[in-house]
């Protein structure tokens, strides 16, 4: 029987090979808001750093810090995923990054040797114990780690989850409480940043000409609903996780 590991890659090879979560990419159409907060505290953790991008995909981030990080490697459990990314990084002049497959939870670096490591939908895969002791391991001693992650207390979300189980894998779990309370364990600051509660109300929209305008007050009443009622923000889709000082006591 395969295990985790092998589930896992063999799923992303197919998906990145043959497009299967491609009806999903409707529910992505309100994602501008938060890709672009992403990326630009991605640029600022990034510059003259080497980083680590941990599950690259087919669309690794190489591109965009092209001239902002120091060094850039981009690891997947799939070699497909590393098969694209080499490809695009070729095609596209990229230098100073490279890309193995690698697992997450076991990482080849040295000690203290990285000052970011970021990624997009790739920890709630991840055995979080395992990944976060591998973070502060080869973090520096100021170094950071940035990600955006699904959450998983939404009881509607999770509904569609379990109606739509061929588009994910069996092992993924969007993260909980718990989960976020743990990089605590393990980093000394903790910033987390939540996104779509109403902005989902807006995809049945998304090839209408008032979508824009639309989204963009759906999310600021996200932001306001997340502000004036803390508890609600783990009904929100995703977040930011932003953490720092990785602590060496835990390696």
């Amino acid at each position: 029987m395969p295990n985790r590991l092998e589930t896992e890659k063999a799923f992303h090879n197919e998906a990145f090979a043959r497009g299967i979560r491609k009806p999903l990419d409707r529910y992505y159409s309100i994602f501008s808001s938060v890709r672009a907060d992403f990326l630009l505290r991605l640029k600022e953790l990034a510059k003259d750093t080497v980083v680590l991008e941990c599950g690259c995909g087919i669309n690794s981030y190489a591109g965009e810090l092209q001239g902002i990080a120091s060094d850039l490697t981009g690891i997947d459990i799939s070699d497909e995923a590393v098969r694209q990314s080499e490809k695009l990084a070729m095609e596209s002049g990229a230098k100073n990054c490279r890309f193995l497959i690698m697992d997450a939870e076991n990482l080849k670096f040295d000690n203290n040797s990285l000052g970011l490591l970021f990624g997009v939908g790739i920890i709630h895969h991840l055995d979080l114990n395992a990944f976060f002791d591998e973070a502060a391991r080869v973090l520096t001693p100021d170094g950071s780690m940035l990600f955006m992650e699904p959450l998983g207390h939404n009881p509607l979300l999770n509904i569609y989850r379990r109606l739509t189980p061929k588009y994910r894998t069996p092992d993924e779990h969007p993260l909980l409480i718990k989960d976020l309370g743990l990089i605590n364990r393990f980093f000394s600051r903790t910033t987390i940043r939540y996104y779509f509660f109403f902005a989902l109300l807006a995809v049945p929209f998304r090839n209408s000409i008032f979508f824009s305008g639309l989204l963009k007050l759906l999310n600021k009443a996200d932001r306001l609903f997340f502000r004036w009622i803390p508890f609600a923000r783990y009904l929100a889709w995703y977040c930011i996780i932003e953490a720092h000082g990785p602590k060496k006591e835990q390696v």
